[in-house]
């Protein structure tokens, strides 16, 4: 009979706790590279959203200093939980590999967010940046998809539930998002809805394959060329040469937002 299994993996989540044996080997680990002065560029709206979370890094640092080697020691539990998790995930899928279902189910996995170690002077996620929002995303769905098949189209998560209804053959539903069957398919495909992102009322990401645009709620942007700066170092959004480039994405923003809640502990 038809069967759906959802299977929540809780880490690398902190804290960063894994059995001892994934710690082996780690010690090479070192935090990824980070530019000093990384907030030069920065808008007003940026240092706002992120004015909250900067106790975080500024932690860190002040433990480093106190205890050198412990931001090192942060990162490399980090990673240990990391493999940690792989492994939980290799003992599902070889669960099914060694089951009836092999051949006939359709495997999609994916996170909630991605995870700053110190890139652009911040730990965790809250942010609009590239590392927070990027996440892994794999599907495998017989008949469809080629074996080791990579596709660099930018999707967002709002893709997970109408790709999945189509790729079941259950009727569809009025969605925000597009199922990604075509990217399936054929990952070089035509696709020319960029991914979106949000973090509090007012405050937008926009990304596409060379681009990611940021509007904060104070009207202030950020703007990165993915091409020539993976790690998001340089903010030419005050560049006028690239004005349409922002226009362009400026018109993928949501036009209403929902009211904010006023108490998120009710």
């Amino acid at each position: 009979k038809p069967l759906f299994l959802a299977c929540g993996i809780f880490k690398p989540h902190s804290p960063f706790f894994a059995p001892k044996k994934y710690h082996r080997g780690m010690e090479n680990v070192r935090p990824p590279p980070r530019l000093a002065d990384d907030w030069k560029d920065l808008p007003d709206g940026a240092r706002i959203l992120m004015g909250n979370t900067k106790w975080f890094w500024n932690g860190m640092t002040k433990l480093d200093r106190r205890l050198p080697g412990s931001f090192d020691r942060f990162v490399q539990a980090y990673a240990a939980c990391c493999v940690f998790a792989d492994t939980q995930l290799g003992r599902v899928l070889d669960a099914l590999d060694a089951s009836p279902r092999r051949g006939r189910t359709i495997v999609v996995l994916w996170s909630d967010h991605g995870f700053h170690l110190g890139e652009k002077n911040h730990i965790e996620k809250f942010a609009l940046w590239e590392k927070s929002n990027h996440v892994p995303f794999i599907v495998v769905a017989p008949g469809v998809t080629g074996e080791g098949e990579r596709c660099q189209r930018p999707v967002d998560l709002s893709v997970i539930y109408p790709t999945l209804l189509e790729l079941s053959g259950l009727p569809g539903a009025k969605c925000d998002g597009l199922s990604a069957l075509p990217l399936l398919r054929d990952p070089d495909c035509e696709w020319k809805q960029p991914a979106l992102m949000t973090y509090g009322r007012g405050n937008h990401a926009v990304r596409s394959e060379r681009w990611r645009y940021i509007r904060y709620a104070d009207g202030s942007e950020e703007l990165y060329d993915h091409t020539i700066d993976p790690h998001e170092w340089r903010n030419v959004a005050g560049s006028p040469e690239w004005e349409a480039v922002k226009a362009e994405h400026r018109a993928w923003l949501p036009a209403k937002e929902a009211v904010a809640v006023s108490n998120l502990k009710r």
